[in-house]
Order: structure tokens, then sequence, then C-alpha cells
């Protein structure tokens, strides 16, 4: 798949509103983990490793912006 292709698939999912309301609510529930003293520290790993998991699906929708600016800056008219 080429870089503008891939780039617009990404920038529909990211504006999909059903889909980052879902993101929002897995973040919020896991966020809810480490406030909640009570929480065992193997659910308090699994949280942060989900919270992760979401920030790599966020760094690679801004990469995937990146690498198309990048390409539209080298084949500008």
């Amino acid at each position: 798949m080429n870089i503008k292709d891939k780039a617009a698939l990404a920038r529909n999912l990211s504006q999909d509103e059903t889909f980052m309301e879902i993101l929002h609510v897995i973040r919020g529930r896991q966020t809810n983990v480490f406030l909640d003293s009570q929480s065992p520290i193997e659910t308090i790993k699994q949280a942060h490793d989900i919270i992760r998991a979401l920030n790599l699906i966020e760094n690679q929708f801004h990469t995937v912006f990146a690498d198309e600016a990048i390409y539209d800056k080298k084949h500008k008219d």
C-alpha cells in the first residue's frame, strides 16, 4: 500500500468517532486502575501494558501522517 493510501485509511480511522471513543474508554478504565489504591500489582502492570499499547497505536497514526507530509514535501509540484 502506498503512503497516500495508508495515510487516508489512518486518517479515516483516527476521525472515526466510535473508534476514538473506544480508545478513550479503554484508556479511562486503565487509568482508574492506577487511581484505585486497592488494585493488585498484577492488575496495575496489565493496565500499564494496555496504556502503552494504546500509545503505540496513537504513535503509529502520527508516524503515518508524518510520512505523508514528507512524501508531499518531496513530491510538491
